[in-house]
């Protein structure tokens, strides 16, 4: 009898330890993620990385939405989205792209509209931890500060115009001291306050985002390419002049779309799909949001509950509150003092 109970004792500690090994090695990522919706384009949800959790955060009247950008930290949502237009409180048409800006602790509050209509043909925007707005816009940058915020018709200063040919991407460092740019001679970080700028990466990038400490920076780009296959790979960098780029992953025939750093820093999500025509399929699924480990692995499906890829969204591990019904009448002002 006592030979049995310490084989059985022994088996229990083999399972205790095997349940902790395994967890170590497929450790998931936690948080929640903010998506646009992949079917209904003018709404945002958030869900846990499964899916499993999703739902509708905001209630709001936009056209089709282009992106999202979640502040570090805060409470603010920022969205690239068309204009609808209404008469006589019936749907007109939409008009050219907007800047809105979203609270999440207020998720039924109408959307700040930040540019009124003054800006039309930005490439693209991002919202710093302090709240301040940078987006691109013909030749240079235009930003409107974290003070401007809750005015009526926010100030649009101009940043700079003197920025690297071909300036379309941007992205926040996470102290909010630098932004990146993507162009098309490469990828670049520029000094907010001093204006300096130097490339990081001297090919043509797409998405480029940083790590919560700000040391690295990921992104996709093409690695190789023939008359019939192109080989793209994301690829993570130190944030210094001429950096050394290591590839994390890598397919022939796929498109990557780098989409957010996990809050812990160590998981990248992406989107990834291939071309109808081509038959290089090698992956379970061929279409849809994944996660990999910031150092390089095998990717793991996310947002799986899905049917369609998701092609914006940013990372947060906030916890997101049922709206109270009394905020709606809250104003931008006492937000911010609230803030």
């Amino acid at each position: 009898m006592n030979r049995i109970f310490q084989i059985y004792g022994r088996l229990c500690l083999f399972c205790v330890g095997l349940f902790f090994m395994l967890t170590s090695v497929s450790a998931a990522p936690t948080g929640e993620i903010i998506f646009v919706h992949p079917v209904t384009h003018s709404e945002i949800w958030i869900s846990n990385t499964e899916g499993t959790t999703a739902r509708k955060l905001f209630s709001q009247t936009f056209g089709r939405i282009d992106k999202i950008e979640v502040q570090e930290d805060g409470n603010y949502v920022l969205v690239v989205a068309d204009k609808v237009v209404f008469e006589n409180d019936k749907f007109k048409f939409f008009s050219g792209r907007e800047l809105y800006l979203l609270d999440r602790q207020h998720p039924g509050r109408k959307a700040k509209d930040l540019t009124l209509g003054r800006i039309t043909g930005f490439a693209d925007a991002d919202i710093s931890k302090n709240g301040d707005v940078a987006f691109t816009w013909r030749s240079g940058i235009r930003l409107i500060r974290n003070d401007e915020l809750d005015k009526l018709e926010p100030k649009i200063e101009i940043l700079t115009d003197n920025v690297p040919k071909g300036t379309h991407g941007i992205e926040w460092s996470p102290d909010g001291k630098h932004v990146a740019l993507n162009t098309l001679d490469g990828l670049y970080l520029l000094d907010v306050a001093t204006l300096d700028f130097f490339r990081i990466f001297e090919k043509w990038v797409n998405f480029p985002t940083f790590s919560p400490d700000g040391k690295h920076i990921t992104f996709s780009t093409v690695v190789a390419k023939t008359d019939k296959l192109t080989t793209k790979a994301i690829v993570v960098a130190a944030v210094q002049p001429n950096a050394d780029a290591e590839i994390v992953h890598v397919k022939k025939d796929y498109i990557y779309s780098v989409n957010s750093w996990s809050p812990d820093g160590k998981f990248i999500a992406y989107n990834s799909y291939t071309h109808k025509k081509l038959v290089n399929i090698d992956q379970f699924r061929t279409r849809g949001n994944f996660v990999i480990p910031a150092t390089g692995g095998e990717p793991e499906p996310i947002l799986i509950t899905m049917k369609h890829t998701v092609y914006s969204l940013d990372w947060d591990n906030k916890t997101y509150p049922v709206e109270p019904a009394d905020s709606l009448v809250t104003t931008w002002g006492k937000l911010k003092a609230q803030k």
